[in-house]
């Protein structure tokens, strides 16, 4: 009976050791609803067809408002993008603007794509877009989220709490030949009734 038992005891440490721990994703996740006012500060390198280029970013998001400030990734210089509902527009660095469809084409000329960023907007805080066919799938290994929508695959490898919420710290977008390499450095995030607090460095 004794060398029955410790045969058991035996097998199921075999069987833990051989299951892969899921890694800890800490927080809850966000509620949009909730969560409608955030600042993200960071990296990003973007690689589409055979060429690249890093730099950094600033994504400030007030309700259905975006402002995206890039510098380096999408050419020389200073990136400044604007989008509300349906209006678009795009500043350079001398501060001239474009508007919706010279901003679209700009984008779609030095990436090679149209910047999805009614998507990105929810891809960033880890979710799937409202509204749009997606598939999510949680893994217990790196990426520990995937989501596949509108032809993007975005993958996650790290998240980090801020204000109780998780948020992503490591990400990659790729659609095709494009490739959209997030690495976030900061986070406010001020859910509603909330004050602003800084999510911890990855």
């Amino acid at each position: 009976m004794r060398a029955l038992s410790l045969l058991v005891a035996v097998v199921l440490v075999a069987g833990c050791a051989a299951t892969p721990r899921a890694p800890v994703v800490p927080g809850a996740v966000v509620d949009p609803e909730r969560l409608t006012e955030w600042t993200a500060t960071g990296r990003l390198a973007i690689a589409a067809d055979g060429q690249g280029g890093s730099g950094t970013f600033v994504w400030q998001q007030r309700a259905a408002a975006t402002e995206l400030t890039l510098r380096g990734p999408l050419g020389s210089g200073a990136l400044r993008i604007l989008r509300d509902g349906e209006s678009l527009s795009v500043s350079d660095g001398e501060g001239r603007s474009l508007d919706a469809a010279q901003a679209r084409e700009q984008i779609r000329a030095r990436l090679g794509t149209d910047l999805p960023l009614d998507q990105l907007r929810f891809w960033m805080l880890g979710l799937a877009a409202p509204g749009i066919p997606a598939e999510v799938s949680d893994r217990r290994e790196v990426p520990v989220r995937v989501i596949d929508q509108s032809g993007w695959r975005v993958s996650y490898e790290q998240f980090i709490a801020a204000q109780g919420w998780s948020l992503p710290a490591r990400m990659t977008a790729a659609s095709g030949a494009v490739r959209i390499r997030v690495v976030v450095n900061e986070w406010r995030a001020q859910p509603a009734g909330g004050s602003p607090t800084l999510g911890p460095r990855p």
